[in-house]
């Protein structure tokens, strides 16, 4: 089963790297994931907040961006569903 990592951005900057990763069946799981962490992200908020999610393949390559923007006062949460890294170059 492949390794993937999770690092985290914040809009103002705070930048997380996974070093232990997780093991998934897939790309796909490893989105959801991702999704998952951005609602947690998201519920734990005081003020409106953004951020992505790079996830990472065993190579340390950029296989997805899971970005995020989240209002707690009118409780809503946008996460785009994994985007594609080669999309973005």
């Amino acid at each position: 089963m492949p390794r993937f990592f999770f690092n985290h951005t914040t809009k103002t900057g705070e930048h997380e790297i996974d070093i232990d990763g997780l093991k998934l069946p897939s790309l796909n799981n490893a989105i959801e994931e991702a999704s998952f962490a951005a609602h947690a992200a998201a519920a734990l908020a005081d003020e409106p907040t953004e951020g992505v999610f790079e996830i990472e393949d065993e190579g340390r390559v950029v296989v997805a961006r899971v970005p995020y923007v989240a209002s707690p006062e009118d409780e809503h949460l946008e996460v785009t569903e994994g985007e594609s890294a080669k999309a973005e170059i």
